[in-house]
């Protein structure tokens, strides 16, 4: 997987492309850790080209989650579809990580 970082607006901004699975840890911890250094306050995975995820991806993000809750940071996930948005749907990320279209929209509500 490949992982991107931009910022857009006021978001940090992970671009993620590819397959979201147990060999791609390293690199999203790293990207991670990354962002935490920042000072945004809104951090979005913008999942539009990932193609597969798997348990492991569910859960790191399951710990981002639990990561920047208590930083006053929000998070969202932007872009998810097919399969992956499936599969979030099935492992309820949404009650964890809000699901957004765009990115605009993450950054444009509270509950990002």
């Amino acid at each position: 997987m490949q992982i991107v970082h931009r910022t857009h607006r006021t978001a940090d901004v992970l671009d993620l492309v590819g397959q979201f699975n147990f060999g791609a840890r390293k690199d999203f911890t790293a990207a991670l850790e990354k962002v935490k250094q920042g000072h945004s306050t809104h951090i979005l995975f913008n999942f539009k080209q990932v193609t597969f995820v798997d348990s492991a991806a569910i859960g790191l993000l399951a710990l981002a989650a639990q990561q920047f809750k208590g930083q006053n940071r929000r998070l969202g996930i932007v872009g998810a579809q097919g399969t992956v948005k499936q599969v979030f749907d099935l492992a309820h990320i949404g009650q964890m990580i809000p699901l957004f279209l765009t990115e605009d929209a993450a950054i444009n509500t509270k509950a990002a």
